[in-house]
């Protein structure tokens, strides 16, 4: 059993879209009244088959994830108690593995660390007889937006990896990280156990950091950040519409946040993708026969001239004299 409250953020967001809720409902015996009664359980299969409805009557396979990532934690048990008296992310997450416990009788959720390595973890004690594949989304939703905005700058999506029963429901690129399909019984989340002792302030965010420089600002940044915003977008780099801002939607960011945190890097979304397009045009220049010109189509150029301007100015020589040069060097 689990409360029904856990539905009351999808009957709301439901709502919100013009949805007829009283409808939506009353297939599963409840009411607005019985969703908001705190006192008031359900069997976690009525759940399932609640989020999951919900998912097909708004035709979008990620919108229970997506009520997630935007939920008010403090408004939402059992998150609220936790949140507000945590002053770490390893503080919530052990506060909240206790809090949970009265809030559903069939999973169970705890932290374990290994060396380096932290997973938070939820198991059921039985077989669903519908699959949870939304409501895990709507949790991991909730847990990986609280990650993204507690590290700040200092998250790192290649650090993360979600096992759940189906990967499909999550919104697409959704921070950045990777998931993998598992089996029905529960849901985890790896990530480095480093980031337990971030110290979380009242807007869950990690502390100040606009002051820190030098050998403390190497402290906190993680050197893969960089790295993990390149393999994000190196994926994207040859479609037509990858510009500043929907790059930074592909990592999980605004632009201005993205611009913020790259910045402590001394790099630019711009740089980034100028660097992975030049990366894709050598390797395309190296190894198959496609024209200068295709090629520069291919990565958002408007013309063979301004990729050559700029393939010229990150390289020191044009495209033609690059791909000669492959070729000779074939040739010895």
């Amino acid at each position: 059993m689990v409360r029904a409250t856990v539905l009351g953020p999808v009957v709301q967001a439901l709502k919100a879209r013009g949805e007829d809720t009283d409808a939506f409902l009353s297939v599963f015996d409840l009411s607005q009244a019985l969703v908001k009664d705190p006192t008031f359980y359900i069997r976690n299969d009525v759940v399932y088959r609640a989020f999951a409805a919900a998912a097909k009557l708004r035709k979008d396979q990620s919108f229970c994830a997506s009520v997630g990532r935007n939920i008010n934690l403090t408004e939402f048990l059992p998150f609220g108690g936790p949140l507000k008296e945590a002053t770490t992310i390893g503080g919530f997450f052990s506060r909240f593995t206790q809090a949970v416990s009265n809030e559903t009788t069939s999973v169970s959720q705890s932290l374990f660390i290994e060396d380096s390595t932290a997973y938070f973890s939820a198991k059921r004690r039985f077989a669903p007889s519908a699959s949870p594949a939304h409501c895990d989304g709507f949790m991991i939703g909730i847990w990986i937006t609280f990650l993204h905005a507690a590290l700040d700058f200092r998250w790192d999506p290649s650090s993360v990896l979600v096992r759940m029963c189906d990967p499909i429901v999550l919104p697409h690129e959704f921070h950045g990280i990777r998931a993998i399909r598992s089996n029905d019984r529960g849901f985890s989340i790896r990530f480095p156990s480093a980031w337990l002792t971030m110290p979380l302030n009242e807007e869950v965010s990690s502390e100040p950091t606009d002051d820190l420089v030098g050998a403390q600002l190497d402290m906190l940044a993680p050197r893969g950040f960089v790295e993990a915003i390149q393999v994000i977008l190196r994926k994207h780099i040859c479609e037509a519409d990858l510009n500043v801002d929907k790059a930074a939607e592909l990592c999980g960011f605004s632009r201005s946040a993205l611009t913020r945190r790259l910045a402590k890097f001394d790099t630019t979304i711009v740089d980034i993708l100028t660097d992975l397009k030049m990366e894709a045009a050598k390797d395309a220049l190296a190894n198959s026969n496609a024209t200068v010109q295709n090629i520069a189509l291919s990565l958002g150029y408007s013309d063979a001239t301004a990729f050559s301007r700029a393939f010229r100015k990150r390289t020191g020589r044009s495209p033609r004299a690059y791909k000669l040069s492959t070729k000779s060097k074939e040739n010895l």
